[in-house]
């Protein structure tokens, strides 16, 4: 990935195959480990490649599982 144009497709790409972790509550790995990974591996890699490009990832999770 070289140019701003790449890097935001990558970022498409990344919010579609992480969708199903992406949204919802927030998970704990007490109660849901394998989700909580898989959170904290696309929100690593999405802030990543949004600094990249000049901007703030916010994430869309709320609250925790229960």
């Amino acid at each position: 990935m070289k140019t701003e144009k790449e890097i935001k497709t990558a970022i498409k790409n990344l919010e579609a195959d992480y969708k199903h972790v992406l949204n919802g509550s927030l998970a704990t790995i007490a109660i849901n480990a394998p989700r909580a990974l898989e959170q904290i591996a696309a929100e690593s890699k999405l802030t990543m490649l949004y600094w990249v490009i000049g901007k703030e990832f916010e994430s869309k999770l709320v609250g925790t599982d229960r």
